[in-house]
């Protein structure tokens, strides 16, 4: 068979020295052509001979094919779609290898509209995927939860979006508020302009201030060129200003100037400079002590807290953890992680009775370190990282609530006993850090009976 002159046989050489795989099929799924690329990118044998598609790779190809369809506009599916190309990508697994393979086919009628070929374009876009995966993770966010309290703060950070109101959050380091601040930022009309992150307490005090706001050439020795600062890079934008009870006493009178003025003076200049930014602040220990203290003004404060919001620690939404290591599981199989990994039952329960005081950041940590040290594709407990090996063996495994659990809430009403139940109440949240969760499997009770039992002895919770 020729093609304008041209032999088949030479065709297909020039398509066996192409990257992409390329399959030729019936509408049937049989396979008139393929080039050995396909085989390698699905790990077929080198001397495979698929005779369907079927025996290409573990993909329903013709239900792919018709939503793919269905898609580019097909009413109904592929067996009349048109001419147009119909793309679709496919996650698969090679080994230990998971490869991201984005699918084009096309519909051909050579000769006459009465016979059909359908040619398929296989790309691997893995390295792609990666890329983005990488880059569209900025730290650890890990917006993922099935916590209704973190489910109304996210519902509340896309609400206040919409104002240039300043914002301030609280809550433990690792909990993800440079999370929440990107959430922010993307959901108001200034995503399309700069998002700049500034770590208060990364920055040298003697430097701060030409940090934030610039510096003139020459406004000090070593200025030899001009700094536009933190506030000016971020104009139209949004600033956030991580740990920013970090910022001295000193510098928070002019820090306040120029949030509530949107203007400043650069270090070494008298010109002043206007900015259009949106403030977002976030701090780990609690502001309104640190005003009581004196080490944060209170003027300041309230500037930055007209919309205060608290993101509660992971302890305290334990059910968000299988959620998370599943979002972190996702995210290192993008980068190039084992594709299958299992977490024993040992292991989850660690997992689960481990008081996360790093909180997010130390779980997805504990994720990639627990992938690495899998043992044929298992987590086990000697897997995971050291820290939550070791209070695993301080806290064992205790017995589901009994009877005598409920006999010991009955008697509590009397005076000593209840004093008795306070001091290990007490002893025992002391002991899982403050995780009610942990707290309870170390007395041997539910967490309702935990809560029942901290209401009766006067205990805050």
């Amino acid at each position: 068979m020729m093609q304008s002159g041209i032999p088949v046989e030479l065709l297909e050489s020039v398509v066996d020295l192409m990257e992409d795989g390329v399959v030729i099929s019936l509408p049937d799924g049989g396979v008139v052509y393929h080039n050995p690329v396909v085989l390698d990118m699905f790990g077929l044998a080198k001397d495979s001979l698929p005779r369907m598609l079927s025996d290409i790779g573990e993909v329903n190809w013709n239900k792919r094919m018709n939503r793919a369809a269905f898609d580019a506009g097909s009413q109904y599916g592929i067996a009349a779609a048109s001419d147009r190309p119909m793309r679709f990508e496919e996650k698969v697994t090679v080994g230990e290898t998971v490869r991201f393979l984005e699918i084009t086919v096309r519909r051909m009628f050579p000769g006459s509209r009465k016979s059909e070929l359908r040619v398929i374009v296989v790309r691997d876009v893995s390295p792609r995927r990666r890329l983005e995966a990488t880059l569209q993770t900025p730290g650890i966010c890990g917006l993922k939860t099935s916590s209704p309290e973190m489910m109304r703060l996210f519902e509340r950070a896309r609400q206040i979006a919409a104002s240039d109101a300043s914002v301030l959050l609280q809550g433990e380091s690792g909990t993800g508020k440079s999370c929440i601040a990107r959430l922010i930022h993307q959901e108001s009309w200034r995503s399309g302009h700069p998002f700049v992150e500034v770590n208060c307490a990364a920055i040298p005090e003697s430097l701060m201030e030409s940090e934030f706001f610039g510096h003139a050439k020459g406004a000090f020795t070593g200025a030899v060129d001009r700094n536009r600062g933190k506030f000016l890079a971020a104009n139209h934008g949004s600033l956030f200003l991580d740990e920013i009870a970090e910022i001295p006493v000193h510098l928070q009178a002019k820090l306040l100037h120029a949030i509530e003025e949107r203007r400043f003076h650069m270090v070494g200049s008298s010109e002043t400079i206007a900015v259009d930014t949106r403030f977002i602040s976030a701090s780990n220990i609690n502001l309104r002590d640190a005003v009581d203290r004196g080490s944060f003004r209170g003027d300041l404060y309230y500037r930055i807290a007209v919309i205060p919001l608290v993101i509660p620690p992971l302890r305290d939404r334990v059910g968000d953890i299988p959620v998370l290591i599943q979002h972190f599981l996702e995210d290192l199989v993008a980068r190039g992680q084992k594709a299958e990994v299992k977490f024993s039952k040992g292991a989850w329960q660690a997992l689960m009775n481990y008081p996360w005081p790093g909180n997010i950041r130390e779980l997805s940590n504990a994720v990639e370190h627990s992938v690495i040290c899998a043992d044929k594709g298992i987590v086990e407990v000697d897997s995971l990282p050291q820290d939550i090996l070791l209070y695993s063996q301080e806290v064992p495994d205790q017995p589901a609530p009994s009877q005598r659990a409920a006999d010991d809430e009955d008697r509590a009403g009397d005076g000593g006993a209840s004093d008795a139940m306070r001091a290990e109440l007490l002893a025992a949240l002391k002991k899982a850090r403050g995780s009610k969760a942990v707290a309870a499997q170390l007395l041997g009770i539910d967490r309702t009976t935990l809560w029942r039992r901290m209401q009766r002895t006067g205990i805050a919770g």
